[in-house]
């Protein structure tokens, strides 16, 4: 850690692990539902942890992107980065500096030449801190909310600005949240919270994340997943999935997306779809946006562009709840077992 990220993350920590944070207002209403009422999709590229992963799953398809970050023992931000296990067909080894994976996705997504810009308007962090210390996590929120700052939103105009999903594993990694947020409040950039989105990763009971987020006293902007490896999906009920969906229906449930994780398979892609979720995390970005766009789904759903608020809530109505139970009748949802398309 070199001294600049250690002072800022010192500051950081003494003042966030002694205070709550002040109630998240967010100052962007939320964009009206659109005239034809079909629901934003989002086509969520897998594991993409290297410049030339990036650049492949947005030619297939992918108008979002998932990448895992690695963090050093004491918290600083290293890079992107997996390792074993991962997903089946799929290399796990793949690793780039945190600061050129940002730059080069701004680059291609976000400046007035790039060559995808308006297609992506997501970028999905996985936040492998859960080996953390305590007093490590908050670090690590505080230098990951820094180089977005200084490598992905740099000179970016507002309107082509990257949203990003911060993703802890469980709910004791809140700390990580916390330092991100607090970051960002502290050096004056308020107003980038509008593009930031919370979302709890793995398995914990739903409950637990609501209560999270009223003690952190966030109210807006969450995401919720479930699912397993596409090599472990066929093993995964779908009981805590439906749950999400019927909180995301509601009126008073937290959850304003929810998104299946892994899924690759163009038969078990629509199984998916029909369970009502926003989003689907894949290895095959082609087959999902083929099913997103066939003709069983063209009239309820679009694939999201920069124009869509990925933080808008859009619950299913009670016909569309009946049309979709009707065709359901399973309570597993495979993965996959195709390699990637180059």
């Amino acid at each position: 850690m070199t001294v600049h990220y250690f002072l800022i993350a010192s500051l950081a920590l003494l003042k966030i692990c002694r205070a709550e944070l002040t109630q998240l207002q967010y100052s962007d209403p939320a964009p009206p539902r659109r005239a034809d009422g079909r629901r934003p999709f989002y086509i969520i590229g897998h594991m993409v942890n290297s410049v030339e992963e990036i650049d492949q799953f947005l030619r297939q398809g992918s108008n979002a992107l998932e990448a895992d970050i690695e963090f050093a023992e004491n918290g600083t931000v290293v890079g992107t980065y997996h390792g074993m296990p991962c997903d089946c067909f799929r290399g796990c080894f793949k690793r780039t500096p945190i600061s050129k994976f940002l730059d080069h996705l701004r680059n291609v997504t976000s400046m007035r030449d790039s060559r995808f810009r308006g297609q992506m308007s997501l970028l999905f962090l996985d936040l492998k801190t859960t080996k953390l210390s305590k007093s490590a996590k908050p670090v690590a929120g505080v230098t990951l909310a820094y180089h977005l700052v200084k490598h992905l939103w740099k000179d970016v105009h507002p309107r082509y600005r990257m949203n990003v999903l911060l993703s802890i594993g469980y709910v004791k990694d809140r700390d990580v949240t916390r330092g991100a947020i607090s970051y960002l409040m502290k050096k004056g950039h308020g107003a980038l919270l509008r593009n930031i989105g919370f979302d709890v990763g793995m398995n914990d009971p739903l409950k637990s994340i609501a209560r999270m987020y009223k003690k952190l006293r966030i109210n807006g902007h969450r995401w919720q997943g479930d699912g397993l490896s596409n090599c472990l999906r066929f093993i995964m009920p779908l009981d805590r999935l439906k749950a999400a969906v019927k909180l995301r229906d509601s009126e008073s449930g937290y959850i304003d997306k929810v998104y299946h994780w892994t899924i690759d398979l163009p038969f078990y892609i629509a199984k998916s779809v029909r369970l009502g979720v926003d989003g689907i995390i894949t290895n095959q970005p082609h087959n999902v946006l083929g099913v997103v766009t066939s003709i069983f789904f063209q009239k309820r759903l679009k694939v999201a562009t920069m124009k869509d608020s990925p933080w808008q809530r859009f619950r299913r109505s009670p016909q569309e709840v009946l049309e979709d139970e009707g065709n359901n009748d399973t309570n597993i949802v495979a993965g996959g077992d195709e390699t990637p398309s180059e």
